[in-house]
């Protein structure tokens, strides 16, 4: 008999990239990967490719970090960086290695800071909690073209259990 977790995480990305452009003016580009065992491993760099071709718009850049309650810490550290690929094989790094500390539940009451997605249910082991982490606000690319947003753990341990998966996504900044 077929694991039905195997079956439903490859969906899971797809069913959430629905559900969040569905009627979003700003959002450029968004994406997701899931993990399975529900567990982020260290050497799992997520990487994720995108184009950009309006110069005079500012972005925002977000990542979401996706667990359930099995995910043992209160935070999680992360690193990130976003790279352009230029002609003739240039590569420009416009963010290098940035790290950062999320704050995933209250260090107090261990209350979860996310929603919980309750458009697809809970995980095996409960509910799954979507983190929205603002990396980058107003930020101005500096030549169309195509860009690499990659993120990955900082944690101690290899494996993250409770990590369901990551994501980003780009947004043009509302102008008033």
């Amino acid at each position: 008999m077929s694991n039905p977790t195997k079956i439903v995480l490859p969906f899971l990305g797809v069913i959430l990239s629905l559900f969040f452009t569905s009627c979003d003016s700003q959002m450029v580009h968004e994406e997701f990967v899931d993990y399975e065992n529900e567990s982020w491993n260290v050497d799992s760099l997520a990487s994720f490719n995108f184009d950009v071709e309006d110069l005079s718009s500012e972005y925002n850049l977000i990542t979401y970090i996706r667990n359930t309650n099995d995910y043992p810490f209160q935070n999680i550290y992360i690193k990130y960086s976003l790279v352009e690929h230029g002609t003739l094989d240039e590569v420009d790094t416009l963010i290098a290695e940035t790290m950062k500390d999320c704050q995933l539940f209250k260090m107090k009451t261990g209350e979860p800071f996310g929603k919980v997605e309750q458009s697809i249910g809970n995980s095996s082991t409960g509910a799954i909690y979507n983190h929205s982490v603002t990396l980058k606000k107003n930020f101005k690319f500096p030549k169309e073209g195509n860009y690499t947003f990659q993120i990955s753990h900082f944690m101690r341990p290899d494996e993250l259990n409770g990590v369901i998966g990551v994501g980003y996504r780009l947004e043009k900044v509302e102008k008033n």
